[in-house]
């Protein structure tokens, strides 16, 4: 085969590798930001629907959906490891290795999704109670956390193939899964809570179960997409396991989880602080509403990160290594202009934002505190969430989780306890120690990229 034959079949199977830089980061970014965009609709909507049955199935949802993200971290983890291998091997035109691993990452997901589907329903019984003292939100709770947790299987397969199609440039059909998702949820939310459909007083339980159904209706048109596409031999390459696979994936996505789960174990703890502050119901309640509606700002971010990382992979994998290292500043810039435009209206429109999720007064006052504290840290959430997102596909994964857990662990929580409980200053404490360690964060992470030590990792 001819220089020329070898030079063609790599430019159609790594997209993001040859042309315009800006052209590659338009490609990935518009699909997964409507598809993020989408995502924190739902969110939203849940929230929202959970209002009409009061403050308490508020903070029961919230609180069970970062029980249950803690299980999904451990999932998105192998997708994690999966985007940087596969958009490597694509990347050097090596489609038969992306298969393989393609094939191993599905087979390792849905054992970790229907192990977990067991672990969360037991764990449903005895963690809630940990982290509230109302009896009314930890009973709802448990009841949510129960159901929704079913969706932990279907969501396996769907967030391992939505990462392997990014990993091969193809961010349109992740596009479509999640208007799939979208549409069954949000129909069932108003389905069952609004309508009383198919049975009435269903409350909380048709949130959780619309959850459920609707990915399971994702996954199926996930296994559907990648049957039809140039990744369709992975099926055959499911079984026997590869230790050395599965050990290659878990070796980049494990830290990964471990910085989620640091995340998620820093949430719980402001949890508990504001569960000891004035007004805990509506200081919880508040917390859920805050966070859907800045999803709306942060959740583009997430779509730059995720576009990033299949960009930078492809780029090393081709050995185009100014390219990745472009990619990640431009699409970091891109980020700050973004969240400028989109930190000014959160801040602006906060009191509206809020009254349209909350009719409780004390609710709304701590739910606009937090969106306008916060509001001042998008720009730096830009910086940390993209660049992440650019060392990740770069198979880069331990620093950034040390950066986390520090940002975390040594300023976010001490400084929300001390603010919240010692100086009395409540949600309001604890607002703007999550402002003051994203931008901590933010300079320690462009610090590392930067510094260009990542380009020497093996994946």
């Amino acid at each position: 085969m001819d220089e020329s034959t070898i030079q063609a079949k790599t430019e159609k199977a790594a997209p993001l590798v040859e042309g315009s830089l800006w052209r590659a980061i338009w490609i990935m970014s518009w699909p997964l930001m409507i598809t993020t965009i989408t995502s924190s609709i739902v969110g939203a909507v849940d929230i929202h629907v959970a209002g009409l049955l009061g403050s308490e199935a508020q903070a029961a949802v919230g609180l069970a959906e970062q029980v249950l993200f803690l299980f999904q971290v451990l999932i998105m983890s192998v997708g994690v490891g999966t985007t940087a291998i596969v958009s490597r091997a694509v990347g050097a035109g090596n489609m038969e290795e992306a298969t393989i691993a393609t094939a191993q990452s599905l087979a390792l997901s849905v054992l970790l999704g229907m192990t977990l589907v067991f672990v969360a329903i037991a764990a449903a019984q005895f963690l809630l109670p940990v982290f509230s003292d109302s009896i009314e939100v930890i009973a709802m709770g448990k009841i949510y956390l129960s159901i929704i947790c079913l969706l932990l299987f279907p969501f396996s397969i769907t967030a391992l193939i939505n990462a392997t199609f990014r990993a091969i440039g193809d961010a349109k059909t992740p596009l479509l899964v999640m208007c799939v998702i979208a549409t069954v949820n949000i129909a069932g939310d108003y389905l069952t809570v609004v309508g009383n459909w198919p049975i009435a007083g269903l409350g909380i339980k048709g949130i959780a179960a619309s959850g459920a159904i609707a990915s399971a209706f994702g996954s199926l048109i996930a296994l559907w997409a990648l049957k039809n596409s140039n990744l369709k031999d992975c099926f055959k390459h499911l079984l026997p396991l590869s230790k050395e696979q599965m050990m290659r994936v878990l070796h980049i996505g494990i830290p990964s989880t471990l910085q989620r789960i640091s995340w998620i174990g820093g949430t719980f703890v402001l949890f508990l602080i504001l569960a000891r502050c004035p007004n805990p119901t509506q200081s919880l309640a508040s917390w859920s509403i805050g966070m859907r509606v800045e999803s709306f700002v942060f959740m583009p971010l997430m779509a730059l990160s995720m576009a990033v990382a299949s960009i930078v992979g492809q780029s090393l994998g081709a050995k185009e290594i100014k390219r990745a290292f472009k990619a990640g500043w431009h699409v970091t810039n891109l980020g700050i202009g973004l969240m400028l435009c989109l930190a000014t209206l959160m801040f602006v429109f906060a009191r509206p934002f809020s009254e349209v999720m909350s009719h409780d007064p004390k609710t709304i006052e701590y739910t606009v505190d937090y969106l306008r504290i916060n509001a001042l840290s998008e720009p730096f959430l830009s910086v940390g969430m993209v660049l992440a997102g650019a060392l990740q596909g770069a198979g880069e994964t331990r620093v950034p989780m040390w950066i986390s857990i520090f940002s975390s662990w040594c300023i976010r929580l001490p400084l929300a306890a001390f603010l919240a409980l010692y100086l009395h200053l409540g949600p309001l404490g604890i607002w703007w120690a999550m402002t003051t360690s994203v931008i901590i964060q933010a300079c320690l992470m462009a610090w590392h990229f930067q510094s260009g030590t990542w380009l020497k990792v093996r994946v």
